[in-house]
């Protein structure tokens, strides 16, 4: 990606992150310490996703919808992975504001621009994808519950329960994603601004 390029790639970016309200580095480092605690919440979702009484199966009306929920929420397991990018992110924000080594400063450009794992537009990927995966999960749940009321109740409560926290997860991946977005947009405009005045005084 040329420097043009690169200009109008953040330009873009701008209408993505601009109606969203922001958080400050510090608070942006809480938030993801605080996602990372809550990772558990994909494994329980798995867990839960394999632990299905006799009786409740038994009565299920739609059996391939419980193996295609069950292979969601492997798939999902792995969005927790996307907290880890995120802190990679922050830390690279953190390169971007307080260094003008210029070695560190394409290096924390790559992360975001070029990285397979981190650039922007493949975690956006990534987040529409999890959010694509919770809908289907909800409806091939739909699709297996009981014909008794009681086993229904019951598996649908549990379920709504673990949806509601993964939809829950992704809002705040989502919003600490968009956060990061804002920061950087700010810092690598500024960087670049800076490089043009000083390549314009020499």
């Amino acid at each position: 990606m040329a420097k043009n390029d690169v200009e109008g790639y953040l330009d873009e970016l701008s209408a993505f992150a601009d109606d969203a309200k922001g958080m400050d580095l510090y608070s942006l480092k809480k938030e993801l310490l605080n996602l990372s605690e809550s990772s558990h919440v994909f494994d329980n979702f798995e867990k839960e996703s394999m632990s299905i009484g006799r009786e409740e199966l038994s009565q299920m009306q739609n059996l391939s919808s419980l193996i295609k929920l069950r292979n969601l929420a492997r798939e999902i397991k792995n969005k927790k992975e996307i907290n880890g990018k995120l802190h990679s992110l922050h830390f690279s924000l953190n390169l971007l504001k307080n260094t003008d080594d210029t070695k560190a400063l394409k290096n924390s450009l790559d992360l975001f621009l070029y990285n397979s794992d981190t650039k922007i537009g493949n975690i956006i990927s990534e987040l529409n994808d999890f959010k694509h995966k919770i809908n289907e999960v909800k409806k091939h749940h739909e699709n297996l519950l009981p014909k008794s009321l009681d086993n229904k109740l019951k598996i649908e409560g549990k379920y709504d329960k673990h949806i509601e926290k993964l939809h829950s997860m992704h809002k705040r991946q989502k919003a600490a994603f968009i956060s990061i977005t804002k920061l950087f947009l700010k810092l690598a405009k500024n960087h670049i601004k800076n490089q043009k005045r000083f390549k314009n005084k020499s």
